[in-house]
């Protein structure tokens, strides 16, 4: 019985080409997989005055998106750079310890947002897991902002796990835009609107800031100017959530405009089912 071995061997590189396919697009193409490179991280080994005065002299990282958001959830990758060593054939001259180790990671830490970077409102605390050093590491849940609104985040740390330095290797916040108030009279602290989720499919949550205590009208409309959908909100506090049903939307953008006796402030969103 005879065998056709360059046939077989041919069908056998094929299946051997797609099973590393295969591998390579699991184990390298997963988008929330960080690396263990100290180039692709953020390390502090020396204390210093913060943007919030508050915070002293410390180890911090300013996160500034250029423009105020609504912020919700956060995704954490801690610092995943193992301990390394500076060696040239082993010799004893060369064997010195480099910066950066697992230990350098944040522990605990205060997060504090603003608007303008001047004046800063304490989110909270947190504690971040240490980071296993692996280049399988997905990171972890960070912070839920709440639809807080915000231009700046500082992560400042308070401690880590055992490390002469400070480090982190990602931070991935979820954010919707939100604004500052185009028509605000002199002297009236600023009001924000935030929507999301966006674009929206069925329902889109609704979080006013800063509006005066009262009734405050919205309406929205599409890019034509046709009204879709108006109404009345009541506003309790500095912090008020509505819900308006975009079901009955037809897909494209439009215009939320939110006024008070004396501010005003429109957002745009978009509906996609």
């Amino acid at each position: 019985m005879f065998f056709d071995l360059n046939h077989k061997t041919k069908d056998m590189k094929y299946i051997l080409t797609i099973v590393l396919s295969l591998i390579w697009l699991f184990v390298f193409a997963q988008e929330d997989r960080h690396n263990t490179s100290i180039h692709n991280a953020w390390l502090s080994c020396t204390a210093r005055p913060g943007p919030n005065p508050a915070r002293g002299s410390s180890h911090w990282i300013l996160y500034d998106f250029k423009d105020t958001y609504s912020m919700h959830e956060s995704t954490f990758w801690n610092f995943n750079t193992p301990a390394r060593l500076n060696n040239f054939n082993f010799e004893p001259w060369a064997l010195q310890e480099l910066e950066g180790d697992l230990q350098d990671g944040l522990r605990d830490i205060f997060v504090d947002i603003s608007i303008d970077g001047v004046n800063w409102q304490e989110w909270g605390r947190f504690t971040l897991p240490q980071a296993n050093g692996s280049g399988f590491y997905e990171g972890s849940a960070g912070p839920d902002f709440g639809g807080k609104i915000a231009r700046y985040v500082l992560i400042t740390a308070r401690n880590n796990y055992g490390g002469n330095c400070y480090g982190l290797s990602e931070v991935r916040f979820k954010a919707t835009p939100a604004t500052i108030s185009t028509t605000n009279e002199e002297g009236k602290s600023p009001s924000f609107i935030s929507v999301s989720p966006n674009p929206a499919s069925q329902f889109i949550h609704i979080g006013l800031e800063g509006f005066p205590t009262g009734n405050v009208t919205y309406n929205i409309a599409d890019i034509s100017g046709k009204v879709v959908s108006s109404g009345i909100w009541e506003v309790a506090g500095p912090w008020t959530k509505s819900t308006v049903d975009v079901q009955s939307f037809a897909n494209g953008a439009y215009i939320l405009t939110v006024s008070s006796k004396d501010q005003t402030r429109s957002v745009a969103f978009e509906v996609f089912k």
